[in-house]
C-alpha cells in the first residue's frame, strides 16, 4: 500500500467544486419545464466524476511539466473517489429535498389543513421560524441576497446529523469489505468505469481502452442511437428507438390488461454493465419482473378480487431487502465473528492491517453511530420504539443496495425500496400510535425524516464500499481515506447550501426545478407528503394487512432462494435478482432480458474466450452511453430549457 496523495486530495476537491456547480446549473437553475426532468440528470456514477477523470487522464503528460511529478495512477483513482462522494448531495437526493421537507409547512399552511400545527410541532434548528425568511426563499428576496444568519444554525445542526449518518453507513460496509472483495469476490461492474479510463485497459483486453476498435464500435452505436432519438423529438417522422417501448399497450382485453403497465426500455449503460452479470442473476432479474404481472392475471381469471395495488411490488420488495439484510449477516457470520474478537479482544492472530479502516473503529463505529442518531432523535422528541426501525431500515437497506452494487452493478440511484421506510411503520401499526393525544411529535418526526428514505444516503452506500474496493485494487493506503470521505461529504454539502440557497432567494424556489405554483419536483414531492401527514393527525389510518402480507411474502422468497442456493449452487433463481427487480424492475428488466440472451448464446458460441473478447464492447456500451447521453444532456440543460424538445435522457 502507498501513502496517500494530499496532492490528489486537493486537486478532487477542486474538481468536487466544479462539478457540484455544473449539476446545480443543469439540473436546478436551467432544467426543462417538465418537473421530472432533473431526476434523471444525475447518473451512476456522476458524469462529472467521469468526465474529470478522463480529462486528467489526458492532462498527465503536461502534469509532468507543470508539476514536480506526473499525476499516477493512484491519484487519479483519490480524485475520482472524491469526486463520486461530493457531487451527490447538491442534487434532489439530499440537499434540494431536505431545505423543502422542513420548510414547507410553514410556507404552504393554510386554516383549512394542520401544516402550522406541523412546522410549530418541529425543533427550533430545523429550519428558520420566521415566515418572512421562508416566504422570500419561495419567492425570491428583493435584492437576491440570502439571509444567512437565521439559516446558520439548522443549515450547521443538519450538516452534523447527516455526517453522523453517512460515517455510521461507512463504517457499516467497512465491516463487509474483506468478505465481498477477497472471500467472495464480488466483481464492483461500476468500478470497470473509472478502472479502464486509469489504467487504460479494457477488462479482457491488453489494447489500450480507446484504441480498441470494439469499443469506438459501440461509441457510434450510442450515438447513432442517441442522435436518432433527438431528431426524432425534434420531427416525429423520424423513425428512432426512444428510451422504452411500451409493451403493455398492445393489452387492451381483459385478463391480459394485467401487462398494460410493462414498458420495454432501451438502456446502452444498463445493457453495457449487465453483460458483467451473471447469468442467473439476469434470468431471475426478467422472470421475477414478469411474474408479477402474471400473478395479477391469475388472480382475477380465478376471480379473485384484488385489492388496488396488488400484488404491491413495492411491499415485496421491502421485505425482500429485510430479508437480505439479515442473511448478509448470517451469511458473513464467520467473518463477523473474526471483526468483533479483534475489536475486543484484539486478539494478535486477525490481521486487519490492509482493512479500509481499523475492525475497531469499524464496529464501534457502526454500533455507536447507530446508538447516536437514536439518542439524538430521542431528545428532539421522536420516540425509539418508532427511530430505531426507521433507522435501522435506512442503514440495512443501504448496506443491502451495496451488495447489489458490488455484485450486480446496477447503475441507479433508486434500486432499493423508495420511501417505503416509514410507510412500513405506519403499514404494520397504523397512523393511530404516532399521535399520544395532543402530541404529534412522533408524526412529525417520522414526516421530517421522511426525505432521508427518498434521498441518496442509501445510495452513497454503494458509492463508500466501491470506493473501498478501488483503494484495495490500486493498492492505496486506506486508513486516511476514511477521514478524507467524511470532510469531502461535508465539503459537497457547504458548496451544495451556498449554490441552493443563492437561488432560491435569487430566483425564487417555486420557480426552479421546472416549478410552479407548487414548485417543481423536491417542493411538489414534500408538500404532497406532509399533506398526508396532515390529514392523519384527524383521520388515522388502520394497519393494512394485505400490504403487511406483501413484504412478510417478500421476505419468505429471498430466504428460500437464498436456503435454495446454499443447497443448490447451480439453481438458476438468484435471490439478489429477486430483490433488484422488486425495486427497480420497470428499467431493468428489458435490459437484463437482452443481455442474459446475448450472453446465453456467446457462451453457446464461443465459451469464455469470447466472452472475454467481447468485454471491452460492452464498457464502451456503458461509458458511451453516460458521456454522450449524460455530457450533452447536462450542457444542453444549462445552454436552455428547450434545446432537446422534451427529449429526457433517463439514467435509473
Amino acid at each position: 500500500m502507498l501513502a496517500l496523495s494530499y496532492r490528489a486530495v486537493f486537486i478532487g476537491l477542486l474538481l468536487s467544486a466544479v462539478s457540484i456547480l455544473w449539476i446545480h446549473q443543469a439540473s436546478l437553475v436551467q432544467a426543462p419545464g417538465n418537473v421530472y426532468a432533473p431526476v434523471y440528470l444525475l447518473a451512476v456514477p456522476p458524469v462529472p466524476a467521469v468526465f474529470c477523470l478522463i480529462l486528467l487522464v489526458a492532462l498527465v503528460p503536461l502534469s509532468g511539466r507543470l508539476l514536480r511529478r506526473r499525476f499516477s495512477n493512484r491519484e487519479l483513482g483519490v480524485v475520482y473517489m472524491l469526486l463520486v462522494i461530493a457531487i451527490p448531495p447538491t442534487t434532489f437526493g439530499i440537499i434540494q429535498m431536505l431545505i423543502p421537507f422542513v420548510a414547507n409547512p410553514l410556507y404552504f399552511q393554510t386554516a383549512q389543513d394542520n401544516l402550522l400545527e406541523i412546522s410549530e410541532a418541529m425543533p427550533k434548528w430545523f429550519h428558520p421560524h420566521d415566515p418572512d425568511v421562508v416566504r422570500q426563499m419561495y419567492e425570491g428576496s428583493d435584492d437576491g441576497s440570502v439571509p444567512w444568519k437565521p439559516w446558520l444554525y439548522p443549515l450547521t445542526m443538519w450538516t452534523v446529523f447527516m455526517t453522523l449518518l453517512f460515517a455510521t453507513g461507512l463504517c457499516l460496509v467497512s465491516l463487509f469489505r474483506k468478505q465481498w472483495v477477497e472471500r467472495e469476490r464480488l466483481r464492483f461492474p461500476l468500478l470497470f468505469i473509472p478502472m479502464s479510463i486509469v489504467e487504460k485497459e479494457a477488462p479482457g483486453s491488453r489494447t489500450s481502452f480507446f484504441r480498441n476498435p470494439l469499443v469506438w464500435i459501440a461509441l457510434a452505436l450510442v450515438t447513432i442511437h442517441h442522435a436518432f432519438n433527438v431528431m426524432h423529438a425534434y420531427n416525429p417522422a423520424v423513425m428512432a428507438l426512444g428510451d422504452r417501448y411500451p409493451l403493455g399497450q398492445v393489452f387492451t382485453e381483459r385478463p391480459w390488461t394485467a401487462y398494460r403497465g410493462l414498458s420495454f426500455f432501451h438502456r446502452p449503460q444498463m445493457i453495457g454493465l449487465a453483460y458483467f452479470v451473471s447469468l442467473d442473476v439476469l434470468f431471475s432479474g426478467w422472470l421475477f419482473h414478469l411474474l408479477q404481472p402474471t400473478i395479477q392475471l391469475l388472480a382475477d381469471v380465478f376471480g379473485l378480487q384484488a385489492d388496488a395495488g396488488f400484488p404491491f411490488v413495492q411491499q415485496q420488495g421491502t421485505g425482500a431487502y429485510l430479508a437480505m439484510m439479515f442473511m448478509l449477516f448470517w451469511l458473513a457470520r464467520g467473518h463477523i465473528s473474526q471483526v468483533v474478537r479483534k475489536a475486543i479482544s484484539g486478539d494478535p492472530h486477525i490481521d486487519d492491517s490492509d482493512e479500509f479502516m481499523p475492525y475497531r473503529w469499524a464496529l464501534f463505529g457502526s454500533v455507536g453511530g447507530f446508538a447516536a442518531i437514536i439518542i439524538w432523535t430521542y431528545l428532539i422528541g421522536f420516540s425509539p420504539k418508532f427511530s430505531i426501525p426507521f433507522f435501522a431500515m435506512i442503514l440495512g437497506f443501504g448496506l443491502v443496495y451495496a451488495r447489489v452494487r458490488a455484485e450486480t452493478g446496477v447503475p441507479s440511484m433508486w434500486a432499493y425500496p423508495f420511501n417505503q421506510h416509514g410507510l412500513t411503520i405506519t403499514n404494520l401499526i397504523g397512523t393511530a400510535p404516532l399521535v399520544r393525544g395532543s402530541n404529534i411529535t412522533d408524526l412529525v418526526m417520522m414526516g421530517s425524516f421522511t426525505w432521508i428514505s427518498r434521498g441518496f444516503f442509501t445510495s452513497q452506500m454503494g458509492y463508500q464500499i466501491e470506493n473501498e474496493a478501488l483503494a484495495h485494487e490500486m493498492k492505496i493506503s486506506s486508513r486516511a481515506l476514511p477521514a478524507i470521505l467524511i470532510i469531502t461529504f461535508v465539503f459537497g454539502c457547504v458548496i451544495a447550501y451556498y449554490l441552493n440557497m443563492k437561488s432560491y432567494y435569487g430566483l425564487g424556489a417555486l420557480v426552479l426545478h421546472g416549478g410552479g405554483a407548487r414548485g417543481g419536483y423536491s417542493i411538489s414531492t414534500a408538500l404532497t407528503s406532509w399533506n398526508s401527514f396532515s390529514s392523519a393527525m384527524t383521520a388515522h389510518t388502520p394497519p393494512n394487512s394485505n400490504m403487511n402480507l406483501a413484504v412478510a411474502g417478500g421476505a419468505a422468497v429471498t430466504v428460500l432462494l437464498v436456503v435454495l442456493r446454499q443447497f443448490w449452487m447451480r439453481s438458476p433463481l438468484h435471490p439478489l435478482g429477486y430483490v433488484a427487480i422488486l425495486n427497480h424492475g420497470y428499467a431493468l428488466w428489458g435490459p437484463f432480458f437482452v443481455t442474459w440472451v446475448l450472453k446465453a448464446a456467446i457462451h453457446r458460441l464461443g465459451g469464455a474466450r469470447l466472452y472475454r473478447q467481447l468485454m471491452p464492447f460492452f464498457l464502451g456500451l456503458a461509458m458511451a452511453d453516460l458521456l454522450l447521453a449524460g455530457i450533452s444532456r447536462i450542457a444542453m440543460a444549462i445552454l436552455g430549457p428547450d434545446i432537446f424538445a422534451g427529449y429526457i435522457v433517463h439514467f435509473g
